[in-house]
């Protein structure tokens, strides 16, 4: 596992350090690395916040967008569970998988698809996202393959939190309100080390994932919870 994670951390370093193309090459990197034929990263927050971020080819896109317009299929499914969905075969599915995804079955399978894996993109409670990969044929992802699907996972919910969402523009563009900004910032994630018990680098991982999930700004939620209108506690994790 180890070595597993040394080698998906050479290929994002290696991929460049602009944070907005990040989502994107980790999907690259799960076709070229792996038996899926095509990867999508869609934002599903518990609050409705919905979008597709980004997608390997035009079948990939069609996926995320169905299953964000249609509100059903595994994306949503993993989502809201944040556990991984896994279909190797959308021609062997259960009953019960049609029946709760009527729309998407039949649009997926029109669409050249066979198989398809949702994995939820979450920093400790919160889920910020699901990377789907799909293929144009049926089989299961082989042990190794799941196990970076998942390490991929990892990245790309991280990638996710350092998009430019957290409002920043919000203060001037000058020192007394960039350190204005910093100050708060600071001073609430130290607030939630010591309310959830975690690192310092946990706790602002924690404050990013609450303000992507609920759409605001890093700044108004830093400020919320140095008034303590906001809590975080250790189920939060």
């Amino acid at each position: 596992m180890d070595d597993e994670r040394e080698r998906w951390a050479r290929l994002l370093a290696a991929s460049g350090p602009e944070r907005a193309a990040q989502p994107l090459r980790i999907c690259e990197l799960c076709v070229t690395t792996s038996s899926v034929t095509g990867a999508g990263i869609a934002m599903v927050t518990a609050d409705g916040h919905r979008g597709v971020v980004c997608a390997t080819d035009a079948v990939s896109a069609k996926i995320e967008d169905l299953q964000l317009t249609l509100g059903e299929g595994p994306c949503i499914d993993a989502a809201s569970s944040g556990a991984p969905v896994l279909l190797p075969d959308l021609d062997d599915a259960d009953d019960v998988t049609v029946e709760r995804w009527p729309e998407f079955m039949s649009a997926a399978a029109g669409a050249g698809v066979r198989a398809v894996f949702a994995l939820p993109l979450r920093v400790g409670a919160i889920s910020v996202g699901v990377i789907d990969l799909y293929r144009d044929r049926p089989g299961e992802l082989g042990a190794t393959e799941l196990q970076a699907a998942l390490l991929a996972a990892d990245a790309a919910a991280l990638a996710l939190l350092y998009l430019d969402t957290d409002g920043t523009g919000a203060f001037a563009d000058d020192e007394r309100s960039r350190a204005s900004y910093q100050m708060q910032v600071h001073q609430a994630t130290g607030i939630v080390m010591a309310q959830a018990g975690v690192t310092i680098d946990q706790a602002f991982l924690m404050l990013r994932a609450r303000a992507f999930a609920d759409g605001c700004s890093l700044a108004d939620l830093a400020t919320d919870v140095v008034a303590r209108r906001v809590r975080f506690a250790l189920e939060d994790e």
